[in-house]
């Protein structure tokens, strides 16, 4: 499996979100505005990950489009309405642009919207949302997953500030500017207290019936906060998600087959069954969280729930050719193909949801990026995923067994991971078709450099044992897996 096809394929379908008869906007979406700050967040990714080419005139026209939609005092994406939930959207789409275009206007825009952000955060971590320079202008959102609405004093912000924190931390570092920083303080801080426990448990408030939670944001504001604890070294941030993630309750919400709902608490959104309907944007968000958790934490077993959602959830739930050409009763439009939507049916289902999409390319690339790392002891090769590049070329398949080929272009020590999963005594590693004995360090096998040349082949081979889960939907439906 080779990634870059996958992503290849999803962003001829962000392309193809672009409507020529409506000034090249994203429509036929959540919204237009959201959709387009998810767009530029997407697109520059693809760009950084894989060297995607944006054409010229698409590129000219959602400038135009996202300078017209912030257009406000706020420089905040809006349609028709003031949505707080588009902080997020807003500031992805400025950082990426200053990021990868070194653009002044994205930079004061951005914090422009920063600046209002600051000064509509009440110390008890809300938004007074009346000291927005739009404020009258246009109406306010009626989402409730967007309201702040306090009961007993707690109130779910992570449809609000919760899932801007991680655009704040990549604006930062993005732009270094004190400001910026100081709001994505004061934001975690105030999620660390209230949307998270310290022993990982959910808050019950975030899945008790009467919130309209929303997963794709509370995974956010978990990404917010990693990213936070990360980038400041204040290790009670990492460690929070860390309990989170590996909490039981953490299995609700992303279950081991990667059926992620989009619902948290009420079911506004119930799908025929009454199952909320599946996001696999949040598998994706957890599948990231697991890698950053790896990569950055230290928690270098989580690298095979990153593989098992790629497999299992993300890659199967993506719109293929194949697809439609099963299907040819049915008509699909041009972005259709490559997309991912949210689905009714808990595992079935495909087609292009907008914002779904540009959520899943955010996270795949990540993923795509990290397949193999350099570290100072050697090159890491992080998931059993295709890749190539001036080091080494990785091959992946599973049919029989399972077989890791890397093909050696320039020689350094190789440390291949070993899935947790894998019989022991079936592992065998080889060096140009001789065996050699399995030197493991950690949960990898270590290669030494001595032993490799240009064009040597290096192979990792392992059983693929078979096992059967079960998992219990909300509506009490249970779906059996033969993995």
């Amino acid at each position: 499996m080779n990634l870059h096809h996958h992503l290849e394929l999803a962003g001829n379908a962000l392309l193809a979100m672009l409507d020529p008869e409506q000034d090249f906007l994203p429509t036929n979406g959540y919204e237009t505005a959201h959709d387009l700050g998810r767009w530029w967040d997407a697109i520059l990714r693809l760009e950084e990950a894989i060297g995607f080419v944006i054409p010229a005139e698409l590129e000219a026209a959602s400038l135009r489009n996202l300078e017209q939609l912030t257009g406000n005092p706020d420089r905040l994406l809006m349609s028709t309405k003031i949505n707080p939930h588009n902080f997020r959207e807003s500031l992805l789409a400025f950082g990426g642009l200053v990021h990868r275009r070194q653009s002044a206007w994205a930079r004061e825009a951005g914090m422009q919207l920063v600046r209002s952000m600051d000064r509509c955060l009440r110390p008890d971590g809300s938004f007074d949302f009346t000291l927005l320079g739009s404020w009258g202008r246009l109406p306010h959102t009626e989402d409730p997953s967007h309201a702040e609405g306090k009961q007993d004093g707690w109130f779910d912000g992570t449809g609000t500030s919760g899932r801007s924190l991680e655009a704040l931390v990549w604006f930062f570092e993005a732009t270094r500017e004190p400001l910026v920083f100081a709001v994505a303080q004061r934001i975690a801080e105030h999620h660390l207290r209230a949307s998270v426990n310290r022993d990982g448990r959910i808050r019950a408030e975030i899945v008790n019936p009467a919130n309209a939670g929303h997963n794709h944001s509370y995974h956010g504001t978990l990404r917010g906060l990693l990213r936070f604890g990360l980038l400041s070294g204040q290790r009670e941030y990492v460690d929070a998600v860390a309990a989170t993630y590996r909490h039981p309750d953490h299995q609700r919400i992303v279950m081991e087959s990667g059926w992620a709902p989009h619902d948290l608490g009420k079911p506004r959104f119930p799908n025929a069954l009454g199952d909320p309907v599946t996001d696999p944007a949040s598998t994706g968000d957890a599948a990231q969280l697991a890698l950053w958790l790896a990569l950055e934490a230290g928690h270098l077993d989580l690298l095979d729930d990153v593989e098992r959602h790629v497999r299992a959830r993300i890659v199967p739930s993506q719109l293929a050719q194949d697809d439609m050409h099963r299907h040819p009763e049915r008509t699909f439009r041009s972005r259709d193909g490559g997309a991912w939507a949210i689905h009714g049916p808990s595992h079935a289902g495909k087609g292009c949801t907008p914002d779904v999409l540009a959520a899943v390319v955010h996270s795949l690339c990540d993923i795509h990026r990290h397949v193999c790392t350099r570290t100072p002891a050697g090159i890491q090769v992080n998931l059993h995923f295709g890749h190539e590049d001036e080091r080494l070329k990785i091959t992946s398949r599973r049919d029989e067994r399972g077989m890791l080929s890397v093909r050696v272009k320039q020689p350094e020590t190789i440390m291949l991971r070993i899935p947790q999963w894998v019989p022991q005594a079936s592992l065998e590693v080889a060096v140009d078709g001789g065996v050699i004995p399995v030197q493991r360090l950690g949960t990898r096998a270590l290669v030494p450099r001595d032993l490799l040349r240009a064009g040597s082949r290096v192979t990792m081979a392992y059983d693929l044992p078979e096992k059967r889960t079960e998992e219990r939907m909300p509506s009490g439906r249970c779906y059996h897996f033969h993995w």
